[in-house]
């Protein structure tokens, strides 16, 4: 049995960082006061664990899957269960490019939301807003 050692260190780079990134969110994770952040930015930030934790366990699996790709019998001997093995292996890359797509539009969505709410909190406060660049006695770089 041949073994292609590119896929094989591939597939372990990827389990081991898809394992550093679970148990690091796994680590990381802390519940802030009730007093610290509103019910909306607790679910952000529960949702946002979530599929953090996923997309590191899901590139695990997927090292995993690429690791053994060269080790498992009926994969190296049959042309269409390999051909099936990487079609399913490809699926997964995809889904994973297409959860850190959705948590990237999440973390952006929450931020405006928050801006926005830092805005408002500014204009009921009193407290005035940052100058404009217009508005700025500093000047302006235009290259």
């Amino acid at each position: 049995m041949k073994i292609d050692y590119v896929s094989a260190a591939v597939g372990l780079s990827a389990f081991a960082g898809g394992t550093v990134v679970a148990l690091w969110h796994a680590r990381r994770r802390r519940q802030p006061a009730p007093s610290e952040c509103s019910p909306e930015d607790r679910l952000f930030r529960s949702q946002q664990y979530l599929r953090r934790t996923q997309s590191g366990t899901l590139l695990a699996v997927l090292g995993l899957l690429i690791f053994l790709s060269d080790f498992l019998p009926l994969v190296t001997r049959s042309a269409r269960v390999a051909t099936i093995y990487v079609m399913f292996i490809l699926f997964l890359g995809l889904w994973l490019v297409l959860m850190g797509l959705a948590d990237a539009m999440a973390s952006r969505a929450a931020f405006r939301r928050s801006l926005r709410q830092q805005r408002m909190a500014r204009r009921t406060s009193g407290i005035p807003s940052a100058p404009s660049a217009s508005q700025s006695r500093i000047p302006v770089d235009h290259r």
